[in-house]
């Protein structure tokens, strides 16, 4: 479907060249385009399996707090990259990857995790190289279109005394928060 959007994204701003026509006839990529840009850039995804000592800070925010979607993007990084480098039952503080993205002339490292206000994706801007914060959405486009992982798991908000549950089963996710007093 993005290829589609694509396609036709460059059809109308740029008109559709005889070579453009026959590859698409031909089932080749748009990427196979000589039109191929910034627009169209591949990127590759990597777990690394060591904490880098940068100073990753909050970069990207996905729009995610809490709830289904939270358990939906934990799912997601699940299936992409495995187990998280770091976690804990820590509401806070419950998970984090450090992930790579390159391109065939740049690679970026992001924090991904969850901490004090939801899911986000962090990076050190000390690093400052261009189109980190392209690398970074293109990134959180592959979390959000990847199908979660089946898991469960408890974590708690020390500060309200809340017992969270949350987690996905065969696609479906869910998210249970309960006074931890009342039990």
């Amino acid at each position: 479907m993005y290829k589609l959007i694509t396609v036709l994204i460059l059809v109308v701003l740029l008109g559709c060249s005889d070579h453009t026509r026959k590859n698409l006839e031909q089932g080749n990529s748009i990427n196979d385009n000589p039109l191929k840009g910034e627009l169209n850039e591949v990127y590759t995804y990597k777990a690394i399996s060591e904490d880098l000592t940068l100073g990753f800070s909050k970069f990207l925010d996905p729009g995610i707090y809490e709830g289904e979607e939270s358990a939906r993007f934990r799912g997601s990084l699940l299936t992409l990259f495995g187990e998280p480098l770091y976690q804990s039952d820590n509401a806070e503080d419950a998970y984090h990857y450090v992930i790579e993205v390159s391109n065939d002339t740049s690679k970026w490292h992001f924090m991904v995790y969850d901490g004090p206000s939801g899911p986000a994706i962090g990076y050190d801007q000390k690093e400052n190289q261009p189109n980190a914060i392209e690398s970074a959405k293109a990134l959180l486009e592959k979390i959000r279109e990847t199908p979660p992982s089946d898991f469960n798991e408890i974590i708690y908000y020390e500060d309200f005394g809340s017992k969270i549950t949350y987690g996905c089963k065969n696609g479906e996710c869910f998210y249970k928060e309960e006074n931890e007093e009342s039990h």
